[in-house]
């Protein structure tokens, strides 16, 4: 599997939680156990990516950092990038970060009007 491929995977989680959670709150239900699902499966995907591209570079995983970018990805994935990039593409790989977070935010809001188009399923 590339890189590309566990992005696009991302960005289709983020779609789907979109949708789920915009359904949910218009029929006014908790769902715990999406939430958790779809937590897990942006945590598993992110370090399947991270475990790619860092073998790509070769780039020596620490225990530290495996936890950090299943934990806590929003500080763990630019610190794993700037310590993997050379120098000279550290900021450009920054900013494709960067637009990549404005995709993921762009598919869940996409997510959420499509859910409002299709309109609240009962259940």
């Amino acid at each position: 599997m590339k890189t590309a491929h566990v992005l696009i995977l991302l960005v289709a989680v983020t779609l789907v939680a979109g949708v789920v959670d915009a359904r949910d709150m218009a029929l006014h239900i908790q769902s715990n156990g999406w939430a958790v699902l779809s937590t897990v499966l942006f945590s598993f995907l992110s370090f399947c990516w991270y475990r790619i591209d860092s073998e790509a570079r070769r780039y020596r995983r620490s225990r530290w950092l495996n936890v950090g970018i299943v934990m806590l990805a929003i500080v763990a994935v630019p610190y794993y990038i700037v310590r993997s990039r050379p120098a000279g593409q550290k900021g450009r790989a920054l900013l494709r970060l960067a637009a990549f977070c404005v995709l993921l935010g762009a598919a869940g809001a996409l997510g959420g009007f499509a859910s409002e188009w299709l309109g609240p399923s009962p259940i």
